[in-house]
């Protein structure tokens, strides 16, 4: 029942035109979803919409996405986020086919050829803020990685993926098929 009094605030939250970075800052960080704000716990739903955006799929409403995702993805009311390996929902419920990958080398070597995929990782030099989860983008030197940091308000470039998540820290990746 949450998930309906954050639509009713989330839904007049306007987040302007383009991909959501720094959960933290701008309007973003005024939603909710479930007893938090998404500065908190947003970023699974987040990187459903920056994939969405990019991919230019519908017209991705961000409050939607959470209202839909929180009671079948949201861990204990938001404490812990949303469950990275259910995320496959909410494009399932719109006949979006994604292929789930657990390999960090088959993720990203397929990022090559999709251009845009969704990517969950552990904090490892932040393990009390547990894991996050981004939208990234195959760029030409490199990687492009949607709303990594919960301050920095664009997105950031990496030379590899390595330079921001390892075997170690590799939980999950989405791409479509």
């Amino acid at each position: 029942m949450i998930e309906k009094s954050n639509y009713e605030i989330n839904k007049y939250i306007k987040l302007g035109k383009g991909t959501v970075n720094g959960q933290g800052v701008g309007p973003v960080s005024q939603m909710r979803y479930g007893l938090f704000p998404m500065s908190y716990n947003g970023c699974e739903m987040i990187a459903i919409y920056n994939f969405l955006y990019l991919e230019k799929i519908d017209n991705p409403d961000l409050a939607k996405i959470a209202f839909e995702m929180y009671p079948k993805s949201g861990v204990l009311m938001g404490v812990f986020g949303s469950n990275p390996f259910l995320l496959h929902k909410y494009f399932d419920n719109r006949n979006i086919k994604i292929k789930r990958y657990y390999n960090i080398k088959n993720f990203f070597k397929q990022l090559e050829s999709s251009k845009y995929g969704i990517v969950s990782f552990w904090n490892a030099h932040h393990p009390f803020h547990g894991l996050h989860t981004v939208c990234v983008e195959s760029i030409k030197n490199g990687i492009r990685v949607y709303n990594r940091s919960n301050k920095k308000d664009v997105p950031v470039d990496y030379n590899d993926y390595s330079e921001f998540v390892d075997r170690a820290k590799f939980i999950c990746g989405y791409l479509f098929t």
